[in-house]
């Protein structure tokens, strides 16, 4: 399966009153991997969105969180691409400091492939299966 790695410095803005990094912002932060490890592919949403025939979702998210991070800190974030058939895929992320390797969150998002106006699955395009990889066609 598919993996990549997005670094992220921390901003002001991404924490909340007690400085530590908001709950939202890991969030954020995965789906800002997601979108560097779609164009490091040379896929794009905005040509799936214009085309206007299929979408694709994001329709489950989760994030345990192991330790704080804070304004200055330095991290990693790992994408790996799971549990992939020909119409869904799952991301899972895991956020380190980039120094200590210390797990910070682990974080997991479900994408569905669906086919407009009906909004039923559809198979992703062949160039998304290509760079997922490991799909399974049942």
């Amino acid at each position: 399966m598919a993996t990549f790695t997005y670094d992220r410095r921390v901003y002001l803005g991404d924490t909340d009153g007690a400085g530590v990094v908001y709950f939202n912002q890991f969030l954020q932060m995965c789906h800002e991997a997601y979108e560097s490890w779609l164009m490091a592919e040379n896929l794009s949403l905005q040509k799936v969105i214009s085309a206007g025939d299929l979408a694709i979702p994001l329709v489950h998210a989760s994030v345990d969180f192991v330790s704080p991070a804070y304004c200055g800190d330095r991290l990693v974030v790992k994408l790996t691409i799971t549990q992939a058939s020909a119409h869904r895929f799952c991301c899972d992320y895991q956020i380190s400091q980039a120094e200590s390797l210390q797990l910070v969150a682990r974080a997991q998002t479900h994408h569905v492939c669906i086919a407009l106006p009906a909004r039923k699955k559809a198979p992703l395009p062949p160039a998304w299966q290509g760079a997922i990889g490991d799909v399974d066609h049942h």
